[in-house]
């Protein structure tokens, strides 16, 4: 692998700015299209609008009828933020060996290890036996269009298995949560503040929803994720001090741990709604779903995986497989693939969406090994489950 390469490479990719909304990620799938022409891989920009656009980046193998390995990362970065950064947020300034801007950690330094990987495997002169491909996705962040028309338009051909770069911090992930994306309405009557027996207040209706919807049941728990979350993120209602607000509208983040309780979430808030209305006078309120993706796991314990494991130095005993909190494109692909789908990536977490956002330029260079043994790994596997 060439360090300078992926470093130069990611600090180009960060000082696009693909902040989403509103994404604007065609000028990085132009940027990493570049970055593959000038080095013999193929390339190809898939456009969704005027500027969005999805890209793949092909190092052809032997046979193209066997399954292909996919790479994955999402083009987009959320937006910077009301608190100062120290840093530049699109400088990609390296100071102590780290890169910071945002999109660092998530997840553009993980795009520039795949892709410096990939150069590393052709530049090696390692022969492939099936396709490797990248798909650069756009708009993860918000709802996950570039991996729903990836997957409409039919770029996931024939795939054998695929890695997410999404952070991990170099841990290999085999799960991740879902999540459900709720905002509920509640509804009153306008009167003059010094008499608000004239009105029916939406807020207070609020209140009573919100305190209700905390005894919603989470103590189901998965093996890997452990059990739901449940966030109330957004409140807003009200026009002025000294007007009685008629309407308040609240939006709700759950992380899911199981694709079942997506549909229970809503059927018990549906019958939340439908108490209270029977029950407070005057209540009024209705639900709508934002976002909805289940949880991705890989039920199905691959020798693959196991592998994978054993190449980072875990063991794979009960208990130390680990999944992400957060969502990834992932969920909307494993709709359509049923093959190990993995999340490695050298980012942290933990900096994900904070000011100063960083990655560790050491961490990177780990990641490129772990990419790069990880294709000869699944290359292994396919040999003996094709035995």
């Amino acid at each position: 692998m060439n360090r300078q390469r992926m470093v130069e490479l990611l600090q180009g990719l960060v000082r696009i700015d693909s902040v989403n909304p509103p994404g604007n990620e065609l000028e990085v799938a132009q940027y990493i299209c570049e970055f593959a022409s000038t080095h013999g891989l193929e390339c190809d920009i898939h456009t969704l609008d005027e500027k969005r656009a999805n890209v793949t980046v092909k190092l052809r193998g032997r046979d193209s009828t066997l399954s292909k390995v996919y790479f994955n990362g999402h083009l987009d970065t959320v937006p910077v933020g009301e608190v100062a950064w120290t840093t530049e947020p699109f400088g990609a300034e390296i100071e102590n060996g780290r890169i910071y801007g945002r999109g660092t950690t998530d997840m553009k330094g993980g795009i520039a290890a795949l892709l410096e990987s990939m150069v590393a495997i052709k530049e090696s002169g390692y022969e492939l036996n099936q396709d490797l491909i990248f798909l650069g996705t756009v708009g993860e962040e918000v709802d996950c269009a570039g991996a729903v028309a990836a997957v409409e338009s039919g770029l996931l051909e024939n795939p054998g298995t695929m890695i997410i770069a999404e952070p991990s911090a170099l841990n290999v992930y085999v799960a991740h949560k879902g999540a459900l994306w709720v905002e509920i309405s509640t509804y009153g009557k306008t009167a003059h503040g010094s008499m608000p027996y004239e009105g029916i207040n939406a807020v207070d209706s609020m209140v009573y929803l919100i305190n209700r919807l905390k005894q919603l049941n989470k103590e189901e728990e998965h093996p890997v994720l452990g059990k739901m979350s449940y966030s109330l993120n957004t409140v807003s209602g009200g026009v002025a001090t000294n007007v009685v607000p008629d309407l308040c509208k609240t939006q709700l983040d759950f992380r899911t741990i199981t694709a079942s309780q997506n549909k229970s979430i809503c059927t018990e808030i549906g019958l939340i709604l439908k108490e209270l209305t029977n029950t407070i006078p005057n209540f009024k309120a209705e639900y709508s779903i934002i976002h909805n993706l289940e949880p991705l796991s890989n039920e199905n314990d691959s020798d693959f995986i196991r592998r994978l494991h054993l190449l980072n130095g875990v063991q794979t005993e009960e208990g130390r497989y680990l999944g992400a909190n957060y969502y990834t494109d992932g969920s909307v692909f494993r709709k359509h693939m049923n093959v190990p789908i993995i999340l490695y990536g050298p980012g942290d977490p933990e900096l994900a969406h904070q000011p100063d956002e960083s990655i560790s330029i050491a961490n990177m260079e780990k990641s490129v090994a772990f990419y790069m043994e990880a294709i000869r790994v699944y290359q292994e596997s396919a040999r003996t489950a094709a035995i």
